[in-house]
């Protein structure tokens, strides 16, 4: 008798304590845990994704994939400029409507405001060489009598080029350049008029890089 009114006692005071057995707990659910701010921070930043560029390659910031030739180029002098460049797209259609001669001088328009000079180049044309399978852009006009080069010829290599690149010479004052760097080179014959252009044909010719991204050309300024 005294046992059974002990056990009563003792669960009303657990009652009133709040004390519930664990035969008689409601289970509880456990909270699902939320992803985390971080996780979300790079869910947004686009955290390894792929950032390479349409042109492919090394193509590692999206810039346009050099043309064969001109992979180096972007400023007269020798080897040109490397690195990012300034690349800036062109009016030309397509890689494929470049012209495909060989050995010869052809004059393209590219639209680009930095080349564009009212009374000599009113659209910013550029000269075109492919030689031996490389492609080469270098400006439309001779650096030295500016007169345009459409009627400029194209040499093959010799000793100062180490015989390796090819050369090309203004039709109008004789001034010769080495196609791939711009750089003044020794003239192969001499013009009647060449005397009075003497003391420019020391200056470089204008060399530009030529590029390919998403179908479209670029040209890479100094």
């Amino acid at each position: 008798m005294k046992r059974s009114i002990a056990i009563l006692l003792l669960g009303s005071s657990a009652a009133v304590l709040g004390f519930i057995p664990a035969s008689h707990r409601t289970p509880h659910r456990r909270q699902q845990a939320s992803p985390s701010s971080s996780s979300l921070s790079m869910a947004k930043r686009g955290k390894g994704l792929d950032v390479g560029g349409a042109a492919g390659g090394d193509n590692r910031l999206g810039r346009p994939k050099s043309i064969r030739g001109s992979e180096t180029r972007g400023g007269g002098g020798e080897g040109g400029l490397k690195g990012k460049g300034n690349w800036i797209q062109t009016t030309i259609p397509s890689i494929q409507s470049l012209p495909r001669e060989e050995g010869v001088v052809k004059v393209v328009e590219t639209g680009v405001p930095a080349l564009i000079d009212r009374g000599t180049n009113p659209n910013g044309a550029v000269s075109i060489v492919n030689y031996e399978d490389r492609t080469y852009c270098l400006s439309s006009s001779c650096a030295s009598c500016k007169i345009p080069l459409t009627k400029a010829k194209v040499l093959g290599p010799n000793d100062e080029t180490g015989g390796a690149d090819a050369r090309v010479q203004c039709d109008f004052c004789g001034a010769t350049y080495n196609l791939r760097t711009g750089s003044p080179v020794r003239e192969e014959g001499g013009k009647v008029l060449g005397f009075l252009f003497s003391g420019s044909k020391a200056t470089p010719l204008p060399v530009y890089g030529l590029g390919e991204r998403g179908g479209k050309v670029f040209i890479n300024l100094p």
